[in-house]
Parts: C-alpha cells; structure tokens; sequence
C-alpha cells in the first residue's frame, strides 16, 4: 500500500474501509481466474505498469495461461486498442512474467533493431522556463525537460527504483522526489541520489524551428 492510502486509512478510516469493502464485494461472485482476468484488462486500460505485472501474474497463480491472458486483453480491443496491448504485451516481457519472457528473441549484432518508439512534439521552446525543471505529458508518456538558452535535455518521468510515474507535486527547483520512497533526482543530468546507476533514463532531443521534439525509447 503507498503512503497516500495508508494516510488515508488513518485520517478517514470509515471512508476508506467501506471503500475497500465495496471492492473485495465486487467480484465475490466470480471464480478467481475470472476476477484476475478482469483486473488484468482494467491495469492495461489505465497503463498502470506494476499494477498489469502484479495482477498477471496473480492470474496465473490461479491458472490463468499466458495464452487466456492474451485472449482477455484481445476480447478487450474495443475497449483498449492496439497500443494498449503492444504496450501490455511489452511490459509483460520486460518484467519476465512467465511464459511471456519467452516470447522475446534475442537480436543478433546483424539483425538488432533501431531503438523504438515515437517522435514527441513536446511544446515551443520559449515555452519552456530557463533552467527549471518541467514536466510535461506528449499524449501517454510523462517526460522531464530543462532548458539552457537553445539547448534542452529530456528524460522519462519514472523512477528508476520501482518505475512510479514522477508528479509534478514533487518538483522543487531542480530536485524531483518520487511520491513512493522519496527517491531524488536532480537536473539538468538526471542524477540519482542513491548514486550514478540509478540515474533518469535520457531520450534524445532535437529541435525542429521552434518544436522541442523528443525520441522516446521503449
């Protein structure tokens, strides 16, 4: 449980109680493959990454396989769309879920693809404030940017320890702390610290007249 739940339990213990029992009554009619089924489906629909790896996996503890897992989010299509899965699909063999891990091929030095993901045309670069860190969101990536004069540097808004989306409400000056476990970073150069290895994942910038675009990286 995060820190903002476990705060709410204490400050509004009747609220949240009955909140919580509204959810564990919701679904007690359904087998528990079913109910897996059903939250793996809702974590793909709001791109909650740890959230699809927990309740996948719980899916399978309860005998879900990998192919009815596949069949649930497919069924999903109108809900979820193509890159919902592909993005599901994708955290599910980057996380080594059972029986997903293994549909990922290792690339030869020949054969290794480019790196993937989509060209981001984040904002104007006047719109972005001299030497301050910004967060903005370019459809469903969060991304960090600062500026110096022309130059500006991005990086993916996640936490490098557990991979929680970085707030803006957790933005003082150049320091970002994650809500979660107070982790810090700092820019311009996304520095973790907990020391170098734990650093904010940099994408490429480039600048288009007056476009800040970023390369986003899977």
């Amino acid at each position: 449980m995060s820190r903002a739940l476990d705060y709410l339990m204490q400050a509004r213990p009747q609220a949240m109680g009955a909140y919580f029992k509204f959810l564990k009554d919701n679904g007690s009619r359904l087998e528990p493959k079913t109910r897996a089924l059903i939250s793996v489906i809702t974590k793909v629909a709001v791109e909650t990454e740890l959230g699809l790896v927990q309740y996948t996996r719980k899916a399978l503890e309860v005998g879900a396989s990998p192919d009815e897992i596949l069949d649930a989010l497919m069924m999903a299509f109108p809900a979820l769309g193509l890159s919902r899965i592909v993005w599901a699909v994708d955290v599910l063999i980057e996380h080594g879920v059972e029986g997903f891990a293994d549909l990922a091929v290792e690339d030869s030095e020949e054969t290794a693809p480019a790196p993937r993901g989509e060209r981001l045309d984040v904002c104007a670069l006047d719109q972005l404030p001299e030497r301050q860190t910004v967060k903005r969101n370019s459809g469903r990536y969060p991304l960090l940017l600062w500026r110096e004069g022309a130059t500006v540097r991005a990086f993916k808004a996640y936490c490098s320890h557990q991979g929680m989306e970085l707030m803006t409400s957790g933005i003082k000056g150049a320091q970002v702390t994650c809500a979660q476990h107070g982790w810090q970073f700092s820019l311009p150069d996304g520095r973790c610290s907990r020391g170098e290895k734990w650093g904010l994942s940099e994408l490429p910038v480039t600048l288009r007249g007056n476009r800040v675009i970023v390369q986003w990286q899977d």
